[in-house]
C-alpha cells in the first residue's frame, strides 16, 4: 500500500478567498467534497515516489470559484492536473494550475489506511 493512500484535509486559497476540502486516495483513485458543496473525483498512480493524476469537478450555476472565476449556469468538466510527493508534508503549500487560476493548497492525513484500516 502506498504511503499517500488515506483521507486528508486540504486548506485552499486562491485569489478570491479559501475553502477547505475533504479527499480520499486509495486505490489509484481520488474522491472528494468542499465545504461549498462540490464534489471531486480522479485517479493517479505513482511513478518515482510522485502521485501523478487528476481531479475532475464542475461548478454549479450562480458560483464562484475561490480563484475568482464567476459561472452563470454550470460549468464544463474542471480537470486539474495533480503532481505530488508520495509523502506530502503538512507544512508545505502546493501550487496548483487549474484551468481557471492558480490555486495553493496544504494537505493534512486525518487517517492513514493500513491492512487493517484502523491505523
Amino acid at each position: 500500500m502506498s504511503e499517500i493512500e488515506g483521507i486528508y484535509t486540504a486548506y485552499l486559497t486562491g485569489a478570491a478567498g479559501q475553502g477547505m476540502a475533504m479527499f480520499v486516495f486509495r486505490d489509484g483513485k481520488i474522491a472528494g467534497a468542499d465545504v461549498a458543496g462540490l464534489t471531486f473525483s480522479g485517479s493517479y498512480q505513482m511513478k518515482d515516489a510522485r502521485l501523478i493524476g487528476e481531479v475532475r469537478y464542475r461548478m454549479p450555476a450562480g458560483s464562484v470559484s475561490i480563484t475568482g472565476v464567476s459561472f452563470e449556469k454550470i460549468s464544463d468538466r474542471i480537470v486539474v492536473p495533480l503532481s505530488l510527493p508520495e509523502a506530502i508534508d503538512p507544512d508545505e503549500t502546493y501550487r496548483f494550475d487549474t484551468p481557471i487560476g492558480p490555486l495553493n493548497a496544504k494537505f493534512v492525513k486525518n487517517v492513514a489506511f493500513g491492512h487493517d484500516d484502523a491505523d
